[in-house]
């Protein structure tokens, strides 16, 4: 019974932490800004196959520069790529400053 007990409180706990590093809901992102990184992703040179989807998390400093926080994808290159292009480019769009992260999803074409 102690056994039983002990696995039960080490699973709540790792499911706690999970759930308090996952990046939460990300504000509705503006059209503007998403112009402004598919401009930035536009002359990304990378010979694929198939669409990769990418979820990429980032936040901004001070200067509105992009920290790029997390790129989540199964293609390890694009993932290296799409974070080379898009870490620390400034961007004009005026985004709210009380959100911390942006989490949004992108899709390279082949």
């Amino acid at each position: 019974m102690k056994t039983l007990k002990l696995v039960l409180c080490a699973l709540a706990l790792s499911a706690g932490s999970l759930l308090h590093a996952a990046p939460g809901n990300s504000p509705e992102i503006s059209d503007s800004f998403k112009k402004e990184i598919q401009d930035l992703l536009k002359n990304i040179e990378i010979e694929i196959e198939e669409e990769v989807v990418a979820n990429l998390v980032v936040s901004f400093n001070e200067d509105n520069e992009m920290q790029v926080l997390y790129v989540g994808t199964e293609h390890t290159l694009a993932g290296k790529l799409i974070k080379k292009h898009l870490n620390n480019k400034k961007i004009k769009t005026v985004l709210d400053s009380s959100v911390k992260k942006y989490k949004l999803p992108i899709r390279l074409k082949p």
